[in-house]
């Protein structure tokens, strides 16, 4: 087998779950000591059951394995409800990508698991 294919193969078998390429509404919570914590706000390029690859402009206040808190929005015409939901859980950063203007996460408990919030 080519080696650059077994490469390809393996990336593939490191990933536990499909991603969905969608664009959400997140909002991710930012603890800055001393101060009360910052909420930011992004959109996802990536999203799994796993984790997501957030796009922020506050990109650059996050450090790799720093844990933050963050809610996804679905939309209506995405769950087939009446209003948008709001998905709650916690995530640890896995790499900050300054070309790519965002944060890779990792969630602690799969997406399935996080606290549906009513959103206003």
């Amino acid at each position: 087998m080519d080696k650059r294919l077994r490469e390809i193969m393996r990336i593939c078998d490191q990933r536990g779950h499909t991603r969905l390429r969608k664009s959400f509404q997140v909002t991710l919570r930012k603890r800055v000591p001393g101060i009360l914590d910052v909420l930011l706000e992004g959109n996802t390029l990536e999203l799994s059951q796993g984790g997501a690859f957030i796009k922020t402009e506050g990109w650059h206040f996050f450090e790799p394995n720093e844990v933050t808190e963050l809610t996804l929005f679905l939309p209506p015409d995405f769950t087939s409800k009446d209003t948008p939901i709001g998905l709650h859980g916690s995530a640890i950063v896995k790499r900050v990508d300054p070309l790519r203007e965002g944060i890779a996460v990792e969630f602690t408990k799969e997406l399935w698991q996080f606290r549906p919030i009513a959103v206003c």
